[in-house]
């Protein structure tokens, strides 16, 4: 019989609302530190200590030497001999290209040579600024473009700047050096007298006794 009313009232569980069993056992705080006020503190002993503005210091210092230094560009080697090879700058459209009153300028599979539209009229110098040969190669340059940029692929940008007197870039993650296949610095990208391609030329720079 006890039986049978066990099992009666476990049914009646499945379909009975929800009632309030009141409390069972023991209730303790939770022991474990609240993380936001810990931090807060932390913070807090840290600023009385002197030891957040050093770590803010450390960190800004960082960044400045990050900005000024960013990482080299991995796997180019110091130009043993002069080299000169052409570029082609060509590509295939991937969609239906148009302007902005949807005029379709360029299709789908076609094409493209962009120096077809507009000439390349820059010369570019990617150089190592950690090298005194590629800073005096450089200096020793007659460009006959009027527009002229300097890249480093490695070095300090403040320094390059004051050393060669003009505005430097940086090819951050090797961007431009992997778009142009380059193997060996210093290199210098021109227009190619087709118009067509552009030239990469590499210097062979004379080691110092």
């Amino acid at each position: 019989m006890k039986r049978a009313c066990l099992i009666v009232l476990l049914c009646g569980l499945g379909t009975a609302r929800a009632a309030d069993l009141g409390t069972w056992g023991d209730l303790y705080p939770i022991a474990e530190p609240d993380l936001v006020g810990t931090i807060k503190q932390r913070l807090g002993d840290m600023e009385k200590s002197g030891e957040l503005a050093q770590k803010q210091d450390e960190f800004t210092q960082r960044v400045i030497e990050n900005s000024l230094r960013p990482a080299p560009v991995r796997g180019l080697a110091i130009a043993r001999e002069n080299t000169t090879r052409l570029y082609d700058p060509t590509f295939i459209v991937s969609q239906d290209i148009s302007d902005h009153q949807g005029t379709v300028f360029a299709k789908k599979g076609q094409r493209v040579n962009p120096l077809d539209s507009v000439p390349f009229m820059q010369t570019l110098y990617f150089i190592d600024a950690d090298d005194p040969r590629q800073l005096a190669w450089f200096k020793s340059q007659k460009s006959t473009t009027l527009s002229v940029k300097v890249i480093l692929v490695s070095g300090d940008i403040a320094r390059a700047t004051k050393a060669l007197g003009t505005r430097i870039y940086f090819d951050q993650d090797g961007v431009l050096t992997k778009k142009f296949s380059l193997t060996a610095v210093p290199a210098r990208v021109i227009a190619a007298p087709d118009g067509l391609h552009l030239q990469i030329d590499t210097f062979a720079v004379e080691e110092q006794p």
